[in-house]
């Protein structure tokens, strides 16, 4: 959509957020590495690679090790699968008494508060209710970093992108390392592109979801979870030359596809007030998948309009001059990307409940997030828990998640071979939004 078309399509991945979620990925990313080949005659490729929140780090891991692609799948569904909840997720007390601390003097000393933040301004992190050690760990020690430049000089990749918000500007800043300059960006001033090598701390900042986790500081300006603004980052993709974006979503359902309001459970009409848990796992939710829905929506309405515009004036006489114009107002012309979406068949916080539900009370560690679980399940009947399905990192979880990408990419087997192959393909011109 926003690059000339080239005979042999450029191909994106494009991962989005979603906690621990994004298991499903690790999934889908496996049957495409293990399954694929046999029917192609060669190993998929992708050449453009985009995440946001913890599907940067999936995504910086997919762009470090492509070049071997049974490892890069092998490997990272080996550590999706061990994850141990009680290693992985640590509540913080220290942070809680900060924001105590803070809360109650702004109660009382609101002059000595302002006049101590300012001081503080610089040099203050902003925090989350949970310890990220585990994280920052897995990110530093086990994504080789400097594969990424590598696979960019052997021709294995041409970009590879992270998103994160500044928590100052509000901007989603997307950070970029390819061997190429920039193509021109939005033209919208929330959303900045910056050329440079793809880090620990960009991919850490990308995850950081408010709240929970603690903001992460690059060159100097702190940022959090790309996911607030962008959380499918299918722009970067197009901005970078995708001419095929394959998306691997992390809701089950799109509000869009919706005819009708959906009607409200009748386990939840019981609820007298929705308890922070409840209010928590559907704010998560509308922040960090909903979004997914209108781009995608938008992407088949430039198609449509491409496709009727060559249709009625000719394909040599209409997109050169329409290109031409649009050039003016967004730096970039439009093309036909051929999208494919794959998204779960089950609903994830449902899976989640119906796992916390067998669990003992000795698993969730400490007391904070014992209650956390509890109060989450009840919120909404023991049904489903749009919360926990975002936290609980433990393989028991996320195995689950690894077997249902599997077995979606399994259904969806034809479209994906279509969508590595070179020639053009009728299954991939429209996604349903």
């Amino acid at each position: 959509m926003n690059a000339p078309h080239n005979p042999t399509p450029k191909r994106a991945l494009v991962l989005s957020g979603g906690g621990a979620r994004g298991a499903y990925e690790v999934g889908t990313l496996r049957y495409i590495m293990h399954a694929l080949p046999a029917d192609l005659g060669y190993s998929p490729r992708f050449d453009i690679v985009c995440g946001t929140s913890v599907g940067a780090i999936n995504a910086a891991w997919v762009a470090a090790t492509l070049d071997d692609p049974h490892y890069c799948a092998a490997r990272l569904e080996h550590l999706w699968r061990s994850l141990r909840f009680s290693e992985v997720i640590r509540f913080s007390y220290g942070e809680l008494g900060r924001l105590l601390y803070h809360y109650l003097l702004e109660e009382r000393l609101p002059g000595l508060v302002r006049r101590t933040q300012r001081a503080m301004a610089d040099t203050s992190r902003p925090g989350g209710f949970l310890h990220t050690s585990f994280f920052d760990r897995l990110v530093r020690h086990e994504i080789p970093f400097r594969r990424i430049e590598q696979n960019l000089k052997s021709g294995h990749l041409e970009a590879a992108s992270v998103s994160a918000t500044d928590i100052v500007s509000g901007q989603t800043a997307v950070f970029v390392q390819t061997h190429r300059p920039l193509p021109p960006w939005t033209r919208d001033r929330r959303r900045i592109a910056r050329q440079g090598p793809i880090t620990p701390r960009k991919v850490l900042a990308s995850a950081a979801i408010p709240v929970l986790f603690p903001s992460v500081q690059v060159h100097g300006r702190w940022y959090c979870d790309g996911a607030l603004r962008q959380n499918t980052p299918i722009s970067p993709a197009l901005r970078l030359g995708a001419d095929r974006v394959l998306v691997i979503a992390l809701k089950n359902a799109s509000p869009l596809e919706r005819q009708r309001p959906t009607p409200v459970p009748e386990h939840l009409r019981k609820i007298a007030h929705p308890n922070l848990a409840y209010v928590m796992g559907k704010l998560l939710d509308a922040l960090l998948l909903d979004p997914l829905d209108y781009d995608l929506s938008v992407l088949n309405r430039v198609n449509a309009m491409l496709r009727v515009g060559e249709e009625a004036f000719g394909k040599e006489h209409f997109l050169p001059p329409f290109n031409e114009v649009i050039r003016r107002h967004r730096g970039q012309g439009y093309r036909v990307v051929e999208p494919l979406l794959i998204r779960p068949s089950r609903d994830l916080g449902e899976l989640a409940a119906g796992l916390a539900r067998t669990l003992p009370e000795s698993f969730w560690g400490s007391a904070p997030l014992r209650h956390v679980g509890q109060r989450a399940l009840e919120s909404e009947g023991g049904r489903e828990s749009d919360l926990l399905s975002y936290v609980l990192f433990d393989g028991q979880y996320t195995g689950e998640l690894i077997e249902l990408g599997w077995q979606d990419a399994a259904r969806r087997h034809e479209e994906l071979v279509a969508f590595f192959r070179d020639e053009p393909s009728e299954t991939l011109s429209q996604v349903p939004a």
